[in-house]
């Protein structure tokens, strides 16, 4: 990837980092990554191999924010000089962790988006778009609040999905994943290795005889999925004028063939449009494998073939076939193309 002007004027690590993120994407990226670590850019080095123990307090920057706070202080509470100190202490170690948490979010959401596209099944936007100043806004904040390797890869994930698609995230759904415990996210995870889109055929994730749906009405009552009670849900395809129906996660596409203008209805919970977000975030989730068990999951007679392809250019227009789930000719296995 060659430098763009903004990349030239890095210093060497930084312009480094970005070496294999998709151009389209360098733009927001350094946005992000200039509201995330703000002055620290100028310590790129311990930015990146993240092995900053601690930063000097004694610099310009922190000597003045000392001595802002302990004028406020003293003007304001009449207080004792031991007492001043102690409070710009426990101001100073605050910011401080503040500002290695959003470095941690930064170097993940880094990390995600030099990551293999085609792998994640991911969509790529094919033209710079910036990023929204009110969602940053609200998102530096949940950030610089992720104190865990955890929900610090899963902040870098959330910011790394909204630069390759503005709008992909809203803010309800970054107020969610602020409270999503990890319990309900390893529930939620299971769920969706039966799902593909926004469709989990009830074939997968309904208990024989309904016996016990506990888990599907705690997703349902989360605001994640429907279906799960009362009269359910069913997905409707109609196969177009030239025999083809589609179903679609991100750059994925099942491609299934039928009769022209015939339509068949599939028992199903649904992904709700939160739920659909999360599952873009599930780490290491196998879309493919995932297509695979719903298309599987689905095949009747109506269906005479299905084809995984994988969609090309920011519209999807284009789709080129990557595996085979069986046709007229096959009655079992997988064909590869």
């Amino acid at each position: 990837m060659s430098d763009t002007p903004e990349q030239a004027n890095l210093p060497a690590q930084i312009s480094d980092a970005l070496t294999g993120i998709p151009k389209a994407l360098v733009p927001a990226s350094l946005k992000a990554l200039d509201r995330l670590i703000g002055a620290a850019v100028d310590v790129p080095v311990a930015w990146l191999a993240q092995k900053k123990a601690y930063i000097d307090a004694q610099t310009r920057a922190y000597t003045q924010v000392e001595e802002a706070i302990a004028n406020a202080a003293a003007a304001e509470a009449e207080a004792d000089e031991d007492t001043v100190r102690n409070a710009v202490n426990v101001l100073v170690r605050k910011a401080y962790r503040k500002q290695v948490n959003r470095e941690s979010v930064a170097a993940a959401m880094v990390e995600d988006l030099r990551s293999a596209e085609e792998a994640k099944g991911l969509e790529v936007s094919d033209t710079a778009t910036p990023l929204d100043e009110d969602w940053l806004n609200v998102f530096e904040r949940y950030a610089e609040d992720a104190s865990t390797e955890r929900m610090q890869n899963l902040w870098g994930r959330v910011l790394a999905g909204e630069i390759r698609k503005p709008g992909r995230y809203s803010t309800r759904t970054l107020r969610f994943l602020s409270e999503f415990s990890r319990s309900e996210g390893l529930l939620f995870a299971e769920f969706c290795k039966s799902s593909f889109g926004d469709t989990a055929p009830n074939a997968l994730v309904q208990p024989a005889g309904k016996s016990d749906i506990r888990d599907l009405i705690s997703l349902e009552s989360s605001g994640l999925i429907q279906g799960a009670t009362g009269l359910g849900l069913s997905l409707k395809l109609t196969f177009d004028a030239n025999g083809n129906s589609f179903m679609r996660e991100g750059a994925l596409m099942l491609v299934l063939k039928g009769a022209p203008g015939e339509q068949i209805q599939i028992g199903a919970c649904m992904l709700t449009t939160l739920g659909q977000e999360l599952q873009s975030l599930l780490p290491g989730r196998d879309v493919r494998a995932a297509a695979r068990a719903v298309a599987a999951a689905i095949r009747m007679p109506a269906i005479t073939s299905a084809i995984m392809a994988t969609t090309i250019g920011s519209d999807g227009s284009y789709a080129v076939p990557i595996e085979t789930l069986w046709q007229p000719t096959t009655t079992t296995g997988e064909n590869k193309t």
